[in-house]
């Protein structure tokens, strides 16, 4: 009885202590909910990323899933009391988990699930099931609901959905932080859904075996020429150009840097240490991210060359 009584009380402390979910309206007809600074946990419910809902006359067309169908059906309930329409469409940015694996609610509602064609091949060769079973073993309870979902309409390099007197282009920038990296642009109201291609005041991920430093240099000198006055990005508060200047920033600051060291004879370990104290050290996810890409970007470099 004692046993059960403290379950209880761990069980309750951990409910009460995870983040909750708030809608907020962005600009007209634009929503979202904004995911915690931090890797995935059962106390946060992998609530690490943000989620966007744009009402149109048609219904709602939602850009990434958040990490579980719990998540996401919060996330719709939420939607459903700003106006109850169908979700008519749901575009997976990339294939991260918090971008990808909450897509089951949005199949069972039947909507059109959008991504690029790479991850329909990572889906249909089992790499993802492979993927998704290790995370299960890993993270206990946290992904036990998520099955995962093929998308409907795939993109290869640019897609147009027009819904409900909303355009949507859909454009391809990869291979960047991942091989599928989707953005989505609202030319009318000057949006761009940026995926996690665009952070400001926190360090990107670029160790995805897919990723590309340079490629991703190349992803952010095309947004910077893009006519956005908003950017809505998979983390952060709502961003304007300047996140894109961060950003960039830092990719040039490891590749200059690690392409010196290099030069100079450094091994990689002399590298990571010799980059341990970087200017971007007190930025959010630096010691979860920072030496994933100083690893990544090393290795880039030594098949540039």
């Amino acid at each position: 009885m004692r046993y059960m009584k403290l379950l209880f009380v761990l069980v309750f402390l951990a409910y009460a202590m995870a983040p909750e979910m708030k809608l907020r309206r962005v600009q007209e007809d634009i929503y979202m909910v904004r995911g915690v600074d931090a890797l995935p946990s059962v106390e946060n419910r992998g609530f690490m990323s943000n989620a966007f809902g744009v009402l149109t006359e048609e219904g709602w067309v939602v850009i990434d899933a958040l990490s579980t169908p719990e998540l996401s059906k919060e996330f719709v309930d939420n939607l459903m009391r700003v106006r109850k329409a169908p979700i008519k469409y749901a575009i997976i940015t990339h294939y991260h988990p918090d971008h990808w694996y909450g897509a089951k609610t949005y199949k069972e509602l039947g909507a059109k699930i959008v991504a690029h064609k790479r991850l329909m091949d990572l889906y249909q060769s089992g790499e993802a099931q492979l993927a998704l079973e290790n995370a299960k073993q890993r993270f206990g309870d946290l992904f036990k609901s998520v099955a995962l979902v093929p998308p409907d309409i795939l993109v290869e390099d640019r897609y147009t959905l027009k819904v409900g007197g909303k355009t949507f282009e859909v454009i391809y920038m990869g291979p960047a932080h991942t091989d599928n990296d989707l953005v989505v642009y609202m030319p009318s109201e000057k949006v761009l859904f940026t995926g996690d291609l665009v952070l400001y005041n926190r360090i990107p991920f670029m160790g995805d075996r897919g990723a590309s430093s340079r490629g991703l240099l190349e992803a952010l000198n095309k947004i910077k020429k893009m006519d956005a006055k908003v950017l809505l990005g998979g983390h952060n508060e709502p961003m304007d150009m300047s996140a894109v200047d961060f950003t960039l920033a830092y990719v040039q600051f490891l590749r200059e840097n690690i392409k010196k060291a290099k030069e100079q004879g450094k091994s990689i370990d002399e590298i990571r240490q010799a980059l341990g104290d970087s200017p971007y050290r007190k930025y959010v996810m630096y010691d979860a991210f920072h030496n994933a890409n100083v690893f990544k970007v090393d290795s880039e470099l030594d098949m540039e060359e």
